[in-house]
């Protein structure tokens, strides 16, 4: 059974989402290149690149919400799930209207075990504002359900899930 997070999307919604003073946006800027940068170096199963530029990331914009969200990402990763989920929580803490980071940490609860709070994790996601990416925690809230061998909530979120897209829905049936 495999989750979606969508960091990748993160990058998108985040450039488009407000921009301050030119320091701000320069310096966000310069953080979600690094961020990119780490994502590459996973990709590549380097840890050490991907967190030097993480920490970089940080050292360019210490009070932002995807740089904590690519840390939990991280540290996901290499299963330490203490330091994730105190990322996860610091970049809610730092922008409660990002669905993306929801949906992710949601993901996140699911497989720890945490199956009430990741069902409310998927409900903060869907409930934000500019989140266009409901199919997935809708998926992503079925997939926990079977998990916890929870064929009401199962039942529930795929068929919301069949309601915006029908074939996604369909190769859920399939599980």
């Amino acid at each position: 059974m495999k989750f979606k997070p969508h960091f990748w999307l993160i990058f998108l919604l985040a450039g488009c989402v407000s921009q301050p003073s030119q320091v701000d946006f320069d310096r966000k800027q310069a953080a979600k290149a690094r961020i990119e940068l780490a994502f590459g170096y996973l990709a590549q199963q380097n840890q050490v690149q991907a967190k030097q530029n993480l920490d970089k990331a940080l050292e360019h914009a210490p009070n932002y919400y995807l740089v904590y969200s690519a840390l939990a990402y991280f540290y996901q990763q290499q299963g330490d799930q203490a330091q994730a989920r105190q990322a996860y929580l610091k970049a809610l803490d730092l922008d409660r209207q990002q669905g993306d980071v929801y949906n992710n940490y949601g993901v996140f609860l699911c497989s720890q075990g945490e199956f009430e709070a990741a069902y409310q994790q998927f409900d903060l996601a869907l409930a934000s504002p500019n989140y266009y990416h409901q199919a997935d925690s809708y998926e992503n809230k079925a997939l926990c359900a079977l998990s916890q061998n929870n064929p009401e909530i199962y039942q529930q979120s795929q068929q919301a899930l069949a309601k915006i897209d029908p074939v996604r829905a369909q190769k859920l049936s399939q599980h």
